[in-house]
């Protein structure tokens, strides 16, 4: 399995290195996943590219403003996984999203 996310990755010019969470360090990971999705929903061309589903859960390539994105959701863990520079622009979105519900 992990020869075909590794694929994913490359096809898509993505790197395992390059994961939102350290940026997303004030949250935990289940917050992670809750205001990645409640963000990424916002975007209108938000498309899923390619997937791997598993019994527990599954990784998927997204894409949305002609960036792409691997994320891995499952009973045990999330990772978004993608450009430094999307990375960047999606964690400080997150942390409006977050500070507005405050």
């Amino acid at each position: 399995m992990a020869n075909k996310i590794d694929e994913m990755l490359a096809m898509y010019g993505l790197s395992k290195n390059d994961s939102i969470l350290p940026l997303l360090d004030f949250l935990s990971e289940e917050e992670s996943r809750l205001y990645c999705w409640k963000l990424l929903r916002t975007y209108p061309d938000l498309k899923k590219e390619n997937w791997l589903i598993g019994i527990e859960g599954g990784d998927y390539i997204y894409s949305f403003e002609n960036n792409y994105i691997l994320i891995t959701d499952d009973i045990w863990s999330f990772n978004l996984i993608g450009k430094p520079a999307v990375l960047e622009l999606l964690a400080k979105k997150i942390k409006a999203i977050k500070l507005s519900e405050l």
